[in-house]
């Protein structure tokens, strides 16, 4: 093995489990993290609930970006240690076996290169970091994971879980990484990737934290067939340094670990690295989000955490075409009163939809606009059809529906139309697997075909879309990815 180091691109979930994997292996690990400073924040959980939570928002960089589909498309990512896990949910619900192959009653095209089997260890294993409150049993389209904290839905929503359970589907409560009963934190997320997972790192010797290091392109070697380096511009001295590496994993997010891609572009890939089929970009997707509350005749318990419907049978649903339900409080005076025993005659659901990922969805380069360090900025190109919306619009009738059937008649409020790209803040598949290099980027170890030594291991992977969070999925996918790449590595 040479003596250079790997070099992890990003400290978010997907590049913190990385190098944890690849310092565990026993390699020296560098890691690239643009933001220099964590936001400030304060968490104070009681009794295994939140009783105070002072966060950030997640930022919308609406002039980073050139939207050719939908015009109001978003585009949020946050350039600090611990990314996006300064601001998210916590949910982190794992994705069913189904999912990883269900999409070939479509086409072949929207089978993953990997299956469920493969990827439960790793599943394990972020479970083991994230001190998960919620159930612990599998139920149908939530298969049961690794749980500190153990939850059950009330007494008097018993009937609700029977109903979706004679029409195939789960009702539990929604795991979530709510961290120990007793906290107090200067965050806003009881999980942090990078103070649960980069930072004990350093301990270990082997392990390296660049911040300020804003990559800009990945240096190949033709001749060595190879990446051999990372150019990266230094905020502090704004200036490009380079950092010689022995292989590369990228986990900048889903939009911008391929707008690094395309600005590595090279003679022996003059469309972007490792774009040897002019795929990547392609296949764009996210989640439609929407948000509202209904109101029941009889009072019941209030959701603390809040439960999880999980999607409708997949032989009974169109190819790829799912909605989840998570159903919790209506608004912030509904939290605090969840503290106590008394009821509630309103709830809020956050329902996620899918859409099919077609080369309609993409990013690539614009022509006319550079970013703040003089490469092309992303056009993005995304809107949600007709199918999918339909989709979302069922997916209020149907949850009415069960309520009913399980005795609590329900009255929908006005629902504000919400389905804008981006909202979701669960882009993926620009730089997908699959088994065949004409129909995906990567390969089943997360490596362009062509290259041995670069992997590519956040959402920006993901073959299709599924209704779930994808953050457990794509923290155990780069897990496996990189246990496989200290292997190759040690081995050459």
């Amino acid at each position: 093995m040479q003596s250079e180091r790997v070099v992890v691109i990003g400290s978010g979930p997907a590049g913190a489990m990385a190098a944890r994997e690849l310092v565990r292996g026993g390699l020296p690990v560098t890691m690239l993290e643009s933001g220099t400073a964590s936001p400030r924040g304060l968490l104070v959980r009681a009794g295994g609930r939140n009783v105070f939570r002072r966060g950030v928002e997640a930022e919308t960089h609406d002039d980073d970006y050139v939207a050719t589909g939908n015009p109001s498309t978003d585009w949020c990512y946050h350039l600090a240690p611990g990314g996006l896990t300064n601001q998210w949910t916590g949910a982190v619900p794992r994705f069913a076996p189904q999912d990883f192959h269900e999409g070939e009653r479509l086409d072949e095209r929207y089978v993953w290169p990997v299956t469920y089997d493969e990827l439960a260890p790793f599943y394990d294993d972020a479970e083991s970091l994230l001190q998960i409150t919620g159930g612990a049993q599998d139920v149908p389209g939530l298969p049961g994971g690794r749980v500190d904290h153990t939850r059950r839905v009330p007494a008097d929503w018993q009937n609700v879980r029977r109903a979706a359970a004679a029409r195939g589907q789960g009702f539990a409560p929604m795991p979530y990484a709510d961290g120990p009963r007793w906290l107090i934190a200067r965050r806003g997320t009881a999980f942090n990737s990078f103070t649960r997972i980069v930072r004990p790192l350093a301990a270990s010797g082997r392990f390296e934290l660049r911040t300020g290091a804003h990559a800009v392109s990945i240096e190949w070697s033709g001749a060595q067939r190879r990446v051999v380096g990372v150019l990266y511009h230094d905020r502090a001295r704004d200036h490009i340094e380079r950092i010689p590496a022995t292989a590369v994993v990228v986990a900048c997010g889903a939009l911008n670990s391929t707008k690094l891609l395309f600005g590595s572009a090279c003679p022996d890939f003059p469309d972007g690295l490792g774009n040897t089929e002019g795929l990547l970009g392609q296949y764009l997707h996210d989640h439609p989000r929407e948000w509202w509350t209904f109101e029941t005749e009889t009072p019941l318990s209030r959701l603390a955490p809040a439960s999880y419907l999980t999607r409708r049978p997949y032989d009974e649903s169109a190819p790829l075409l799912a909605s989840s339900w998570t159903v919790g409080n209506a608004s912030a005076h509904d939290k605090v009163l969840s503290f106590t025993p008394l009821k509630a005659g309103a709830f809020g659901v956050q329902v996620f939809g899918t859409m099919i990922p077609t080369p309609k969805g993409y990013v690539r380069p614009s022509p006319v606009r550079q970013d703040e360090f003089g490469a092309p900025q992303l056009e993005i190109c995304i809107d949600f059809d007709g199918e999918t919306i339909t989709n979302m619009v069922e997916a209020r009738e149907h949850f009415l529906s069960l309520m009913e059937e399980a005795g609590h008649r329900c009255r929908l409020n006005p629902v504000v139309p919400q389905l804008t790209p981006g909202r979701a803040v669960h882009y993926g598949g620009t730089a997908r697997m699959h088994r065949r290099r004409d129909h995906g980027v990567l390969d089943e170890w997360n490596r362009p075909f062509d290259i041995p030594n670069l992997v590519v291991s956040d959402s920006s992977c993901f073959t299709t879309n599924t209704e779930k969070n994808p953050t457990l999925t794509l923290m155990a996918l780069s897990a496996r990815a990189a246990r496989r790449l200290a292997h190759d590595l040690k081995d050459t």
